[in-house]
């Protein structure tokens, strides 16, 4: 089993500043070992880019001096402590320093150990896995809308145009302590796993995406063209995505 994972940050035709941060360590001479890490920062006076290079910064320096490889209670509860040290070290710096008052970030993490592959998440950063056959979301958005979503009370359709939809109910720092949805599963050839900010989710749809990726063999390719048609789409928001692939040893 091979892998590769590529990033591309933007800062979109809106906003003035890049609140997102994106990370990739490992994956060296093709190793299916390594981890991402992608956020999205909010907060006034450029709190958010701070509060997400922290996670990143913070989330990838846990990670690295960890002995977990295929260790699976391992592996997770050290993804999970890590989120718990950036969401700390982030709140308190938000609660110390007037600068940087009510900041937070959302976060994704990819850790692939071999043929298995971890995702953690907090806020609406997703992640997708996308197949021949289609692209499934792998993540659940902690945010109004889905919850609204979940109950019944509207549409995805609705969703994406909901005066609400950018309100997200968890975060890394806004609150002493959290929790995160973490998912295992077993990656295969062909698989390519996305993880992106909403700058991308809110200007295109699913199956776009879908159709970009696997239209795109080459992944910078990929991540280009994704950048490009969110811009083209309006372009609202920062746009980071992140693209793992994994292919045979051959």
């Amino acid at each position: 089993m091979k892998a590769f994972a590529m990033g591309k940050s933007d800062t979109g035709l809106v906003r003035e500043l890049n609140e997102d941060s994106f990370l990739i360590s490992g994956f060296e001479n093709d190793s299916p070992h390594g981890f991402c890490i992608l956020a999205d920062g909010m907060g006034g006076h450029n709190a958010g880019e701070v509060a997400s290079a922290m996670a990143t910064e913070i989330v990838s320096n846990e990670l690295l001096h960890s002995d977990m490889q295929g260790d699976e209670e391992k592996i997770v509860a050290q993804i999970m402590a890590s989120l718990d040290y950036a969401n700390n070290e982030i709140y308190h710096k938000s609660v110390t320093n007037s600068q940087n008052a009510g900041m937070g970030t959302t976060a994704v993490v990819f850790y692939l150990d071999g043929e298995t592959a971890y995702i953690a998440n907090i806020g609406d950063s997703r992640a997708y896995l996308i197949e021949k056959n289609g692209i499934t979301q792998l993540t659940s958005d902690h945010s109004i809308v889905q919850k609204l979503v979940e109950s019944g009370a509207i549409t995805p359709e609705e969703a994406r145009n909901h005066p609400e939809r950018n309100i997200i109910t968890k975060a890394l720092g806004t609150e002493p302590t959290e929790e995160y949805d973490i998912y295992e599963f077993e990656v295969r050839e062909g698989d390519r796993i996305l993880l992106c900010s909403d700058g991308l989710t809110d200007m295109l749809y699913d199956e776009d995406i879908k159709n970009i990726v696997l239209s795109q063999p080459d992944p910078e390719e990929a991540l280009t063209a994704l950048v490009e048609k969110a811009k083209e789409n309006g372009g609202r928001d920062n746009i980071t995505v992140v693209l793992i692939g994994i292919s045979k040893e051959d």
